[in-house]
């Protein structure tokens, strides 16, 4: 999970791991680990979520160290958060190379946008809109990046 801070990422993680939403903010610190068994074709797979801090792509790089995926999320709300993908991405493909990604456009809840879906598509990668308050598209999210790390759909 990486983006700029206050994007969601934390919010997401939980609505996937717990089915739960709390909108008090907390500042992550470093990285924090969750994990969830999922069936993906015909195998268990269990799924290891770092939540990165937001703070800047400069700082964690080691964190990215046998990443085989990542989410990477913008919050709808504001675009510079948008704008600032490309860095979160060219981070972590100078530490990982090449790995399947699929960006989040968080907060789809909220009725004023700065951006819209095709803005984040014009990035070149999957995107989907995602709101971890109703749970849009949260499951769909982690599943398709589970899918196209192990290759099967």
């Amino acid at each position: 999970m990486l983006g700029d801070p206050m994007v969601g990422k934390t919010s997401l993680v939980q609505r996937y791991v717990k089915n739960m939403f709390d909108d008090t903010y907390l500042t992550t610190i470093g990285t924090k680990p969750s994990k969830k068994e999922v069936k993906v074709g015909q195998s268990n797979v269990i799924i290891m979520i770092w939540d990165i801090a937001g703070h800047s792509y400069t700082l964690h790089p080691e964190y990215y160290v046998g990443a085989k995926g990542a989410l990477l999320v913008c919050d709808l709300t504001r675009r510079s958060t948008l704008e600032n993908l490309m860095s979160w991405y060219t981070s972590l493909a100078n530490r990982v190379g090449d790995v399947p990604i699929v960006i989040l456009a968080n907060k789809a809840d909220v009725l004023k946008s700065e951006f819209n879906l095709e803005d984040v598509e014009r990035l070149g990668f999957r995107a989907m809109r995602t709101s971890a308050k109703t749970g849009e598209n949260v499951e769909l999210a982690f599943m398709t990046l589970a899918e196209d790390m192990t290759d099967e759909r």
